[in-house]
C-alpha cells in the first residue's frame, strides 16, 4: 500500500493527457437505457425495491469498463444485450446475497467497503494482484504509459466530476463492485459449505452402497440412422398426467419469453446497383483529383482536412497501411473496392518523420475558473508566471524540479511521464515536438497553464498524413422498394406463425426460428440486429400467431415476424405446453423402445457386430462408479447407472438413460470399505451436492427464483 499511495496526482497536466487519450471511450454513444425514465413506469424491481436509477448507473458504469478493455469507442446491438444482461446479473446477485449476508450479520457497511478497495490497490504492488484492477491498469497503461496509469488509479476519485474523464472513474467503480460481487458470493458460499451436515446413517449406507464396476460399454444414440424405423405414441392422457406431476420443476416460467420465427429477405445490390455506385466513385474522384483538397472537403461537408500524423500501425484497413506508405506524398488514393463492402480513394498530402512520445516534467498552475474556485491564481496571474517560470529556466536559475516544488499546485512525487502522439491534441503535440531537449514550452489548457520542459523523445519514425473518402456498395432506393413490395406481399398472404413456415418454404424465402427468446435479446437464432423484431413480439398488444410489418434491418435484409408461442412468468398452461410435453414423452418411450430392440438383437449377435451395425463402438476397461457423477463415469448418466449397478456380470445388457442407450457388459465389481468416520463417504457426499462450481450459480439461481422481481427493462431498451 505504501508503494501506491507514494504515487500523487500529476494534477491539471495529466488530467489533460487522460482525458485526451480517453476521449475516444467519452464520445462514444451510450444506449437509450440511460434516458430518464418515465415516473409513472417502473423499469426494474426486486423484492420491492426499485432499482431504476441503479440499473441505469451500473449499466452506464459497465460500458465505459467494456469501452476501456475491448478498446471500442461503441458496441452492436449483440454486444450492447451482453452488457444489460452482465449488468442485470450482477443486481440480481447483489440484491439476493446482501439480503442473506445481513440475516447472518455480515452486511458491508461503508467503512469495509472503503476497506476493501484499499486492498484492491494495495494488491497491485504485490505477486498477486487483484485480476479485476490489474486488466484495469493494463488497458489503461497502453493509452497514458505505466506510470500514469498508476496514477490515476491512485487518485481515481478526482476523475469523477470532470466530463472527460468520467469514464475512467465509472469504468473503476465497474471493478470495484464485479471485485466486491465475487468476494460476497465466495462468504456466502463458504457459509453454505461449512453449514451442511452429513449424518453418519447417511453416510455407512453410502458406504453400503457404493461400489466399483470394470465394465465394456457401447453408447448407441437412439436418434441414429439404425431406430429411424422406431416411433412412439403418447395419448392426451399420458401427456396430461406427466405435466400435473412435473408442472412446477419443468414447465414454470422464471423469464418471459417468446418463440419468433423470421422470415428473411437480403438487401443485396444487383449488378445494375454496382454498376451506378461505382460510376459515381469514379465521376467524384476525377473532380477530387481536380480540385483543391480544404475546397473538395467543404463541399463534401466535412469542413476540415484531418491533421493526424499516421504510423503504419495505426492504420488498420488492410493493403491501405502498404499503399499509403509506398505512395509518394502528393499522390492519390486510386479507387478501390474493399471486400465488396466499400469503394474508397484519397490522397496522401503529407509526411514527415515525428517522434512517437516525449518525456517531459511539468510545472502545473491552474487558475479559478467556475468549476474550480479554490485555485490560487487567477487566469492572468497564472499566464504571467508561466511566462515569468519559462524565462527562469531558459536561463538555468534554476531547474524544474525546484520550481515544480515552489509553485505547482501538486508538490509532491514525481512530475515526468511520456505523452504519446496519438490521442493527444495535434497543436499541443507539435508545440512539444517542435521543442528541442531542454527546451521550455508553455501550454494553456481550459483549467490552467502547464510549463513543459522537454526532456526526451523517441527515434523519430515515418508517419503520413491522408484523406480517404469511402462509399458504402449497397442496393440502390428502387432494388429496396422492389424487395419491400415482394415482403409486403409475403405478410398480407399468411395469418399465422405455422403459414409463415410453410408459405416460405413453397416460395424458397429463408426463415429463423428462434426458440425462448428473452425480451432484452437482440439476436434470433444467431440473425443479428433483431432488437426491433424482439421488441415488437414482446409489445402489449401482440399476441401468439400474430404478423408483424415489414422490418427493415440496418439496411442487411428486410424480415417478416410470427410469434409462435408466448410464455410468460409462472407455471404454463398445459395447452399451450401440450406438444411439447408429448415430445418429450415419445423421445423418453423411443430411448425405452431402442434398449429393449437392441436387448433382443444381443440374444444373436455381441456387442462387437452390433457396434458395427449402429455405427458405434466398444469401449473396454470403463471403469464406473455408483457414487460417481456423470464426469466420472466416462458419461454414463445417473439414470442408467443405477441399472448398471444391478446387472449380472458377463451378460451383455442394454439399458436407457435420460437421452442414450448404453450397452454395458459387467465384468467384475467390488464393493468398497466404509473409511474411518466416514470421512470419504462424507466427502463423496459433500461433492454431490457443493463439490463443483455450477452448484454455486444453482445456489444463487435459487435465491433469484424465490425473489420477487419485475423485469421491465424491455420497454424501456429499443437499441
Amino acid at each position: 500500500m505504501a508503494a501506491i499511495g507514494s504515487i500523487r496526482k500529476h494534477g491539471v497536466a495529466l488530467m489533460i493527457i487522460i482525458g485526451l487519450a480517453m476521449l475516444a471511450f467519452i464520445l462514444g454513444d451510450l444506449s437509450q437505457v440511460t434516458r430518464t425514465f418515465s415516473n409513472k413506469n417502473t423499469v426494474a424491481r426486486i423484492d420491492g425495491t426499485k432499482l431504476d436509477n441503479i440499473y441505469s448507473k451500473q449499466y452506464e458504469e459497465n460500458t465505459a469498463l467494456m469501452k476501456l478493455l475491448q478498446k471500442k469507442t461503441s458496441f452492436d446491438e449483440n454486444e450492447t444485450y451482453q452488457i444489460h444482461e452482465m449488468t442485470w446479473r450482477n443486481i440480481l446477485q447483489e440484491q439476493v446475497l446482501d439480503k442473506q449476508l445481513a440475516k447472518l450479520g455480515l452486511a458491508y457497511n461503508d467503512q469495509m467497503i472503503e476497506d476493501f478497495k484499499a486492498d484492491m490497490m494495495a494488491s497491485l504492488s504485490t505477486q498477486q494482484p487483484n485480476q479485476y484492477l490489474m486488466q484495469f491498469a493494463q488497458a489503461l497503461a497502453e493509452q497514458v504509459g505505466p506510470e500514469n496509469a498508476m496514477a490515476v488509479i491512485s487518485n481515481i476519485e478526482d476523475y469523477a466530476n470532470n466530463d472527460q474523464t468520467r469514464d475512467l472513474y465509472n469504468a473503476y467503480q465497474s471493478i470495484v463492485r464485479f471485485a466486491l460481487s465475487a468476494e460476497k458470493s465466495n462468504r456466502y458460499s463458504a457459509l453454505v459449505q461449512n453449514s451442511v451436515y452429513f449424518s453418519d446413517p447417511l453416510a455407512k449406507k453410502l458406504a453400503a452402497d457404493n461400489k466399483m464396476a470394470l465394465a465394456s460399454v457401447m453408447f448407441v444414440n437412439p436418434q441414429g440412422p439404425a431406430f429411424n424405423n422406431v416411433t412412439a405414441e403418447v395419448s392426451d392422457n399420458e401427456a396430461k398426467d406427466f405435466f400435473n406431476t412435473h408442472k412446477k420443476d419443468l414447465f414454470t416460467v422464471y423469464e418471459r419469453n417468446r418463440d419468433i420465427d423470421v422470415a428473411v429477405f437480403p438487401i443485396n445490390p444487383t449488378p445494375e446497383d454496382l454498376q451506378a455506385i461505382e460510376k459515381e466513385v469514379r465521376e467524384d474522384f476525377a473532380k477530387f483529383s481536380t480540385s483543391d483538397l480544404l475546397a473538395y472537403s467543404t463541399e463534401k461537408g466535412n469542413g476540415s482536412v484531418d491533421s493526424t500524423y499516421y504510423k503504419s500501425e495505426d492504420i488498420t484497413l488492410d493493403v491501405l497501411d502498404s499503399l499509403i506508405f509506398k505512395l509518394p506524398v502528393g499522390s492519390y488514393i486510386e479507387p478501390f473496392a474493399y471486400e465488396n463492402q466499400k469503394w474508397y480513394f484519397g490522397k496522401v498530402y503529407g509526411g514527415a518523420s515525428r517522434p512517437d512520445s516525449v518525456f517531459v516534467a511539468t510545472v502545473e498552475l491552474p487558475f479559478k475558473t467556475a468549476q474550480n474556485t479554490g485555485a490560487k491564481y487567477s487566469k492572468k496571474e497564472a499566464r504571467l508566471l508561466a511566462d515569468s517560470l519559462k524565462n527562469v529556466l531558459l536561463s538555468n536559475q534554476a531547474n524544474i524540479f525546484q520550481l515544480r516544488k515552489d509553485f505547482s499546485a501538486n508538490t509532491a512525487g514525481d512530475s515526468t511521464f511520456w505523452i504519446p502522439e496519438r490521442g493527444t491534441i495535434t497543436a499541443l503535440y507539435n508545440g512539444l515536438i517542435g521543442t528541442p531537449n531542454g527546451g521550455i514550452y508553455v501550454y494553456k489548457a481550459p483549467n490552467g497553464y502547464i510549463v513543459f520542459q522537454l526532456l526526451n523523445r523517441t527515434v523519430p519514425i515515418e508517419k503520413r498524413q491522408f484523406v480517404l473518402y469511402d462509399y458504402d456498395i449497397v442496393a440502390s432506393e428502387a432494388t429496396l422498394n422492389n424487395l419491400k413490395s415482394q415482403a409486403n406481399q409475403f405478410a398480407a398472404s399468411i395469418n399465422n406463425a405455422e403459414e409463415l413456415t410453410s408459405t416460405a418454404a413453397k416460395k424458397g424465402i429463408q426463415v429463423v426460428q428462434g426458440n425462448n427468446i428473452l425480451s432484452m435479446a437482440s439476436v434470433i437464432n444467431q440473425l443479428p440486429n433483431c432488437r426491433d423484431i424482439v421488441s415488437w413480439a414482446f409489445s402489449d398488444d401482440v399476441k401468439k400467431d400474430d404478423i408483424s410489418d415489414v422490418f427493415n434491418v440496418e439496411r442487411m435484409f428486410l424480415a417478416v415476424a410470427a410469434v409462435r408461442n408466448v410464455r410468460e412468468i409462472g407455471t404454463q398452461k398445459f395447452k399451450d405446453v401440450k406438444d411439447d410435453v408429448k415430445d418429450m414423452l415419445a423421445a423418453q418411450k423411443k430411448t425405452e423402445m431402442v434398449a429393449e430392440q437392441v436387448n433382443k438383437a444381443l440374444a444373436s449377435s455381441n456387442m462387437q457386430a452390433l457396434a458395427q451395425q449402429y455405427g458405434t463402438q466398444v469401449i473396454d476397461s470403463v471403469y464406473l462408479s455408483f457414487a460417481g457423477d456423470i464426469y466420472q463415469n466416462r458419461n454414463v448418466d445417473g439414470k442408467a447407472i443405477g441399472k448398471i449397478f444391478s446387472l449380472p456380470t458377463n451378460k451383455p445388457t442394454a439399458v436407457n438413460g435420460q437421452n442414450m442407450v448404453y450397452v454395458v457388459n459387467v465384468l467384475g465389481t467390488n464393493n468398497n470399505a466404509a473409511t474411518p468416520g466416514y470421512m470419504m463417504e462424507k466427502n463423496i457426499l459433500r461433492n454431490a451436492l457443493l463439490g463443483r462450481e455450477r452448484n454455486e450459480i444453482t445456489i444463487i439461481n435459487y435465491l433469484i427464483s424465490k425473489a420477487k422481481v419485475l423485469d421491465n427493462r424491455g420497454r424501456f431498451y429499443q437499441k
